[in-house]
């Protein structure tokens, strides 16, 4: 049984995950065993760091809205991407009058393809300006059938420019700035605590102590896993955006 920890890249995990992901390594080695008191030291400091992380997470909830703008975020590109998937189909529609409102709209939305790939406050504008475009060519938005797309993606850039402004407030974003200095406290102490572990193993040379290792595999395993399946989510969600370049 191998008597060294995998590794897992903490700085991927979202701040949830990454409390949760200290909290069950913390819990793992807040058993009574020989080895854990070879490192009472480098965990006591690691158990204080991610109690603080924890207190400012709890912060943050009264200003956390990122669920939500990432909600409203994903309903705005739906519905830019449904758009400019219907308008697609018109330029090749049968009756020569959709075929050329099609190609108006498309003209218009051509020069916004990279939309949603910006920033979230650059995308809020963009969208904006987007929407002003097409009333120009509203006919050939009714006609097209697109009238309940757009008020959709103009619904949720509204939201989106609300949640953010909410996000963005003074008070959230020291709580914030917190968060972060809290995040990379608790990673420092997390990489002083794996060598200390790997260290002591070497001392503790115990079946209880091969499986304290194994366990913290097994969680760093788990954890893998979750950030391959988000990077799994990403990629199809780029090549889905790279689709309307084709």
């Amino acid at each position: 049984m191998s008597k060294k920890i995998k590794t897992i890249w903490v700085k991927r995990l979202r701040n949830n995950l990454h409390f949760e992901f200290m909290s069950s390594i913390l819990a793992l080695l807040q058993t009574p065993d020989a080895m854990i008191s070879l490192i009472a030291g480098v965990l006591s400091k690691f158990a204080a760091l991610v109690k603080e992380e924890d207190d400012y997470l709890d912060q943050l909830k009264h200003y956390e809205t990122t669920q939500e703008i990432h909600d409203e975020d994903s309903r705005r590109d739906n519905a830019f991407y449904q758009i400019f998937s219907v308008v697609r189909v018109g330029l090749r529609h049968f009756d020569e009058s959709k075929r050329e409102a099609a190609e108006r709209v498309n003209n218009i939305m051509r020069d916004f393809k990279g939309v949603p790939k910006l920033p979230l406050a650059e995308e809020s504008a963009a969208i904006h300006n987007l929407l002003q475009k097409l009333e120009t060519v509203s006919a050939d938005i009714a006609s097209l059938g697109l009238n309940e797309w757009v008020s959709e993606m103009k619904d949720a850039n509204t939201n989106v420019r609300a949640l953010m402004a909410e996000r963005e407030s003074e008070a959230a974003y020291r709580t914030q700035h917190s968060v972060k200095t809290a995040r990379a406290a608790v990673d420092e102490a997390y990489s002083e605590l794996l060598v200390c572990l790997e260290a002591a193993a070497i001392v503790d040379n115990s079946d209880a102590c091969k499986q304290m290792l194994a366990e913290i595999n097994a969680r760093i395993d788990e954890y893998n896993n979750v950030l391959s399946r988000e990077k799994g989510w990403r990629n199809s969600r780029k090549s889905e955006e790279e689709g309307i370049d084709n």
